[in-house]
């Protein structure tokens, strides 16, 4: 088929959306599909200028936030643009993934399948930058979403979560919401030593945010099992907290489309034991499809779509977000104490990777929604 990728930037950007939409784009392409960049569509300075002024007015008025990415203004703009730039394609399918605004006014005879990783309605007070908004804003975010879940011919989400929500809040027919798991965005090693040395145990917290993934959290938790004498290491890469212990390794910065670095990145999760990161709010970390593919358990929290990738008792430990770090410590004692857990949980976290956590298996799920739309 003749897909036309609705993005920001060129489809062989392997840094969009940190990586999946380059894998999304080369996975249709393995399945022998032909596909076509769409360009987001561009609004003019003057127009630029309006939506500000929009928010501005809803801030002074209500003295609450304004979602700027979704209002009904801008959708109709971005709606009547996309039209119009759509003739100068001939495509069988359009493929929009996580551009909500631009579709909900959209009229085309084109299938549209939509794509992400939540609803925008279940980040709203859950991410930072989801919080805040004021009602009427909250209503117009919702409307819209609702019209181009509406509009679109299926809906894919990369969790049960994320699909569950579709359907029940806004009604959405079962029969068009689909979940496809994400896969690992690195390369994975075929074979894996999963009888690593357990004289002492590295906790890798592998993630850019400190906060939203809740680092302090972390640390704190195991500064309670060396406070114990268990001999356990935190290291830390991606961030750069202010942490001074002999205990603890800082890595502040790994890039890995370097070579030289990604080998880096790679010793760190075959190394490591466990990936711990106890996040605060998350749909679809990459990191946690990354680690399965790397025989790593993963130590979080049992919050937004991380139970897709992550099994509590199988492949990792997911707890409740309002656990402290006695709780967490108290777990993973647990798991020291049990070497034969962690490398249960291990081979586990492999066979989940080869299994549903890889792109190949995200391809093959896709194309068959295409072949219904063919």
């Amino acid at each position: 088929m003749k897909i036309g990728f609705y993005s920001v930037v060129p489809l062989d950007d392997k840094k969009n959306w940190s990586g999946t939409m380059f894998k999304m784009y080369e996975q249709l392409l393995i399945q022998g599909h032909e596909v076509v960049w769409i360009p987001r569509v561009r609004f003019t300075d003057i127009e630029k200028k309006t939506f500000k002024f929009i928010e501005k007015t809803f801030n002074k008025i209500f003295n609450r936030g304004y979602n700027r990415h979704l209002f009904i203004y801008k959708a109709k703009i971005a709606a009547r643009r996309l039209e119009k730039n759509l003739k100068d394609f001939k495509i069988d399918v359009l493929f929009n993934p996580t551009h909500v605004n631009d579709f909900a006014y959209l009229k085309t005879d084109i299938p549209v399948v939509y794509l992400n990783d939540a609803n925008v309605a279940q980040l709203l007070n859950y991410y930072h930058y989801y919080s805040g908004f004021g009602i009427l804003s909250k209503l117009e975010t919702k409307y819209l979403e609702k019209k181009t879940l509406k509009k679109s011919s299926f809906a894919v989400f990369s969790s049960d979560w994320a699909s569950n929500f579709a359907v029940d809040f806004y009604g959405i027919e079962k029969e068009k919401v689909k979940t496809i798991k994400f896969g690992a965005n690195i390369m994975v090693p075929e074979k894996i030593n999963f009888n690593k040395n357990t004289s002492e145990f590295t906790f890798l917290f592998l993630a850019v945010d400190w906060v939203r993934k809740r680092g302090t959290l972390a640390f704190e938790s195991l500064k309670i099992l060396r406070e114990k004498g268990l001999p356990v290491k935190m290291l830390i890469v991606g961030c750069d907290p202010e942490i001074n212990e002999d205990w603890v390794t800082i890595i502040p910065f790994l890039n890995k489309n370097n070579p030289d670095e990604f080998k880096e990145i790679q010793q760190h999760l075959l190394n490591s034991h466990f990936l711990f990161v106890p996040t605060k709010a998350d749909c679809t970390p990459i990191a946690f499809c990354e680690a399965a593919g790397y025989g790593l358990p993963v130590i979080s929290t049992n919050t937004g779509g991380i139970s897709a990738h992550v099994i509590h008792g199988y492949n990792g430990i997911l707890l409740s977000p309002n656990a402290v770090a006695q709780d967490y410590a108290d777990e993973m004692e647990k798991l020291m104490n049990a070497p034969e857990k962690v490398k249960e949980y291990s081979e586990n976290a492999r066979k989940l990777y080869d299994q549903e956590l890889n792109w190949e298996n995200w391809g093959n799920e896709f194309s068959k929604i295409l072949k219904k739309l063919g």
